[in-house]
């Protein structure tokens, strides 16, 4: 996912990063030249050996399927298994160049910065990372209770951290229609796809009004459907004029009142289903 995919590279560059300038201090060290084979070797067992094949695992360990970076895990792959292969062969039968590492190493880091250079990353202030990724944005009930509204209410989080109020307030209307919908029924009023708000907001007042009241629990539920109107309203309010559906654009302040105001009434109407 968003934040998964930016740890991920940074962390494999880093690791070759680390991969890469062991071994030029190690070259350094032992004095091998910059050009040809030199005479720098490293041994298989040294710790800068077993170093590299640990870089090696750990890369290999954040890559996933689908991250589409072509033979990087190959190449990865052959380097360990250079190390591992040079460990069992009889000494001086198959030596480590440290300069054919080093290009080896550096290949890959390049095709690794010519992959990453085609790829966009985005990254969410604190105040936006806390609506990303959210299934239960509104709460457990609310998803419990409306498991068809979940996926809109999460991408409605999603939209809201990446800047795309609009969109947030059209996976809202998603997930309204679908509350809207239980509301009709609970009440058992027809609800009509047309309906703004405020018809039914209508709708609600007799099945409201007419409700039992001679008992302290009746008058209690009472008060919670006249509460749940309210909370209607202020979505409504809001929300400027839902029927447009698609017509309007929203900005940040709009859309996260808006995403308030729908938390809000979901909420308190999954207490009543």
């Amino acid at each position: 996912m968003l934040n998964h995919w930016g740890y991920r590279f940074l962390s494999i560059g880093t690791a070759l990063a680390y991969v890469e300038t062991d071994l030029e201090n190690y070259r350094k060290a032992t004095n091998g030249s910059i050009a040809g084979h030199g005479t720098s070797t490293l041994d298989p067992d040294h710790i800068t050996a077993k170093f590299i094949e640990a870089k090696c695992d750990e890369i290999l360990g954040l890559i996933e399927d689908d991250d589409d970076l072509g033979v990087i895990p190959e190449n990865i792959e052959i380097l360990k298994g250079r190390i591992i292969t040079s460990r069992h062969q009889k000494p001086h039968h198959l030596e480590l160049y440290t300069n054919d590492l080093l290009a080896d190493v550096r290949r890959i880091h390049n095709d690794f910065r010519m992959i990453l250079s085609k790829r966009w990353f985005y990254s969410l202030r604190s105040d936006q990372s806390k609506f990303y990724g959210k299934p239960e944005l509104f709460g457990d009930v609310v998803a419990k209770k409306f498991p068809a509204a979940v996926k809109d209410i999460e991408r409605a989080g999603n939209c809201f951290a990446l800047g795309e109020p609009t969109a947030c307030v059209l996976h809202l209307n998603r997930a309204m229609e679908i509350a809207i919908r239980r509301l009709a029924r609970k009440l058992k009023i027809t609800v009509l796809a047309t309906d703004s708000m405020g018809a039914v907001l209508g709708k609600m007042t007799d099945p409201i009004k007419n409700m039992d009241d001679r008992t302290t629990a009746q008058k209690r539920k009472k008060e919670k459907w006249a509460e749940c109107r309210t909370n209607l309203y202020h979505v409504k309010m809001a929300w400027r004029d839902p029927g447009a559906h698609g017509t309007t654009s929203y900005d940040d302040k709009e859309a996260r009142d808006i995403l308030k105001r729908v938390g809000d009434f979901m909420q308190q109407l999954a207490t009543l289903l």
